[in-house]
């Protein structure tokens, strides 16, 4: 038993020398600053490369539809952004309820004609930027079909009426 203790002894002695042997010579090539400039130049020398390569990673994305690294963290921020939009209303209607007294409906004819208004209010404003929101789709769609036609030199065609005209 005392055998097996001592060779562990002695190979935890020897570990701990070959460790520091070998923590020393990547320390002297740290320190090598030829090293680090020629590998920093090699680095340098990719960053075209990998670029290329970024961008072609985005064509296909939008040729094979599927969602790039960018597009997973844009989303990612946007949910983390509504999330904190969340936290903010719950919190602004706790207290709401809490300056209330716990009665959400209110008793005053007025905070309804109020509460009304604010919903009419609410309501336009919804449709005021679904509206953009299609007219920006459209703006989109135009600038491709018009792009896509410049570049084939086909004739134009009406987005709204496809049909065919002889008819």
């Amino acid at each position: 038993m005392a055998e097996k203790s001592n060779f562990y002894k002695g190979l935890k002695l020897l570990g701990t020398q070959k460790e520091q042997k070998l923590n020393s010579k990547i320390q002297n090539l740290l320190n090598n600053r030829e090293l680090i400039e020629r590998v920093s130049d090699n680095a340098q020398m990719q960053v075209p490369r990998i670029n290329r390569l970024q961008e072609a990673s985005e064509r296909m994305s939008i040729i094979m539809d599927y969602p790039t690294k960018r597009d997973v963290a844009s989303l990612a921020k946007l949910v983390i952004q509504l999330e904190e939009k969340i936290d903010r209303l719950e919190e602004l209607v706790s207290t709401l309820v809490e300056d209330r007294g716990g009665n959400v409906g209110g008793n005053s004819s007025i905070r309804n004609k109020g509460n009304a208004n604010s919903s009419r209010s609410i309501k336009k404003k919804s449709r005021l930027a679904s509206n953009e929101v299609e007219g920006s789709k459209k703006k989109i769609s135009d600038f491709i079909n018009n792009s896509l036609l410049s570049s084939s030199k086909l004739p134009e065609f009406n987005s709204v009426g496809q049909g065919n005209s002889n008819v």
